[in-house]
């Protein structure tokens, strides 16, 4: 199952969400900022919450800007991941690496760098 996402109002940003065997994965592309991160929660909550998959990634590969709001946004889905027992990752764009380890935060995720 995919499911884009292009966003009229921020031109270059989308979410995509595809499924199989059991792992959901929300594929980012463009900036994600104060504008675009509740569109993010929103798309990963809903995973968590409807679909109860075997494990969820959060695919920032595509991410070229990443904020402390969008940080946010991924400290409080992970946790509320965690309550309903859905493992979560995290794929880094050099952007959104950048910010995890400069606010100290990337032993509270669960993260990789995304492949070059």
């Amino acid at each position: 199952m995919s499911v884009p996402g292009l966003d009229a109002q921020t031109p270059g940003f989308s979410i995509t969400t595809t499924a199989g065997d059991g792992e959901w994965r929300v594929a980012v592309a463009g900036e994600l900022d104060l504008l675009t991160s509740p569109r993010l929660q929103e798309a990963l909550a809903s995973v968590v919450n409807d679909e109860r998959p075997g494990s969820l990634v959060a695919d920032l590969s595509g991410v070229t800007f990443f904020d402390s709001s969008a940080l946010n946004t991924l400290l409080q889905v992970q946790r509320h991941a965690q309550e309903r027992k859905v493992p979560m990752s995290v794929v880094a764009s050099s952007a959104v690496e950048r910010v995890i380890t400069l606010a100290g935060v990337d032993e509270h995720l669960t993260w990789s760098a995304a492949q070059a």
